[in-house]
């Protein structure tokens, strides 16, 4: 069964019909065979009562008739009679079935008396004992058709006892049948029509308004929100009240759509002005190309809580390398990382010290955000040939790689986050570097997406995307990362960077 029918069988409409038509359906037939059964009992008893009057009056009007065994003026009389009560077949026979009269006129020797007849005549016969017991006449009444077997016992003009036979119906009562049958029908066909009148009314007065309702309500769904119930509120009943507090609420939830479109605009407009300006603080890599920078920077919403900065002290043969994430995400966390890139590069131009940078980076945290937030930040120092510095606050551990031996070296923290305390000193530790090992920074941003098949993308999964394409270039080996990185994350939750850098001649 597909949704259409299963969506069409669930409706309370569909439903409601259903059992409404069934209900009518019993409640006409229940009415039409009460009525047919009152009626059949009353036909019943008239036809009793009409045969028994009929027979009476029939023995009564024949009796003073002298009836021979000859086709004469009494026989005209007597036929004529039986005809007055719309008998015009008939029989008249002696005790033994031999027929006297027979009309229509056919020949005598025909068709003889049933044998069932002839026994009914001993129960009518006045020549047998015990007559004062026996019935005056027999009428057997065929209720299925209201026809009547008449046997009644007269004589002869010569005193001999002979009987009439007669199959006759009574006209009215068929008559009255056929009119029970057309009640019964008019009957049928009004309860039909009344339903479905009714039906009619009910569908106009609730279920249409419904349906509209149910339309307006999907097309609201859908992103139209101009949708409304539009009937014509002449009722002021419940249904027109609530169609009347839909296109209300409907009208209201279009407003503050209206307002708050507007709104995420306006807001929209100050982010991408928030991220030009903050892109004015990130560093080019013009002076720093013997570096082979591969860098990413994906912010997850317009601006980032992710910061890096580049350093050059020319007379001292100094180049650092600073990366960040402010705790939190957006607006707040950009202004922090704004916060961080003034206050750092005010700082590195009083002195050119990364313990001196992050320690009083650190302190400008701690006083000027009150704790509010915080920052991790590694600090990467190039000062002295074939040895690389490097300050830890907090952060994701960097790695060395050497692509030749493929070995990796990773750099644990050297201290708390930033912003933690402003009487926290940070270490620097060196360590031996080749010309042409890799350099690898990344926020929590890149080892803590969550993955499609669940857990974390992780650190070790990022290992092996850079090792697997150490022959690259730095900023293939980036590109590739997060080509991985977007085809198996489920969502971001933070924001992304990554720095690669190979270590100079």
């Amino acid at each position: 069964m597909n949704k259409s029918k299963i969506k069409t069988t669930n409706s309370l409409r569909f439903k409601i019909g259903l059992f409404y038509s069934l209900l009518a359906f019993l409640n006409i037939i229940f009415f039409t065979v009460m009525i047919f059964e009152n009626q059949s009992d009353l036909l019943l008893k008239n036809f009793q009562f009409q045969s028994e009057n009929l027979a009476n009056t029939i023995l009564t009007d024949i009796q003073s008739i002298g009836l021979s065994r000859e086709r004469d003026e009494g026989f005209e009389v007597f036929r004529k009679t039986l005809k007055l009560y719309e008998i015009s077949k008939f029989s008249i026979f002696d005790s033994e079935g031999q027929i006297i009269h027979l009309e229509p006129e056919v020949e005598k020797n025909g068709d003889p008396i049933e044998e069932s007849v002839l026994k009914k005549t001993k129960e009518v016969s006045s020549d047998k004992e015990g007559n004062l017991f026996k019935a005056r006449y027999s009428l057997e009444l065929n209720e299925s058709d209201f026809t009547v077997n008449f046997l009644l016992p007269i004589r002869l003009s010569d005193g001999k006892e002979v009987f009439l036979y007669t199959h006759f119906n009574i006209s009215s009562i068929q008559d009255r049948l056929k009119q029970l049958y057309i009640q019964v029908g008019y009957a049928v066909i009004w309860g039909v029509l009344f339903h479905i009148i009714f039906a009619i009314l009910v569908y106009r007065a609730i279920f249409k308004r419904v349906g509209d309702l149910e339309i307006a309500s999907k097309d609201m769904a859908t992103g139209n929100l101009e949708s409304r119930v539009n009937w014509k509120f002449k009722s002021e009943d419940e249904l027109d009240s609530l169609g009347k507090s839909f296109n209300q609420m409907a009208e209201e939830i279009q407003n503050k759509v209206t307002t708050i479109t507007r709104l995420n605009q306006e807001i929209n407009q100050e982010l991408q002005i928030g991220k030009e300006v903050q892109e004015l603080f990130l560093p080019s890599v013009k002076k720093f190309k013997k570096f082979n920078i591969g860098k990413l920077y994906r912010p997850m919403r317009e601006v980032s809580g992710d910061l890096y900065q580049y350093f050059q002290v020319p007379e001292q043969n100094f180049y650092g390398f600073f990366l960040a994430d402010a705790s939190g995400h957006g607006v707040s966390a950009a202004l922090v990382t704004v916060v961080m890139a003034m206050s750092l590069q005010a700082i590195m131009k009083e002195s050119p010290s990364p313990i001196h940078a992050i320690n009083s980076l650190g302190e400008v945290i701690a006083n000027r955000l009150q704790a509010s937030f915080f920052a991790t930040g590694v600090f990467v120092v190039f000062d002295e040939p074939g040895v690389v510095k490097f300050v830890n606050a907090g952060h994701n551990a960097p790695f060395i790689i050497r692509p030749s031996t493929k070995e990796v070296r990773f750099i644990d923290s050297s201290g708390p986050p930033l912003g933690m305390g402003d009487d926290i000193q940070y270490s620097l530790d060196s360590f031996p570097v080749e010309p042409g090992d890799k350099i690898i920074l990344y926020t929590d941003g890149v080892v803590e997406t969550p993955i499609k098949e669940g857990g974390l993308f992780g650190l070790e999964r990022f290992t092996e995307i850079v090792l697997e394409n150490i022959h690259l270039t730095n900023a293939e080996i980036v590109e590739k990362a997060m080509t991985l990185l977007e085809e198996k994350h489920e969502e971001y939750k933070d924001d992304v960077t990554m720095l690669v850098l190979d270590v100079p001649e």
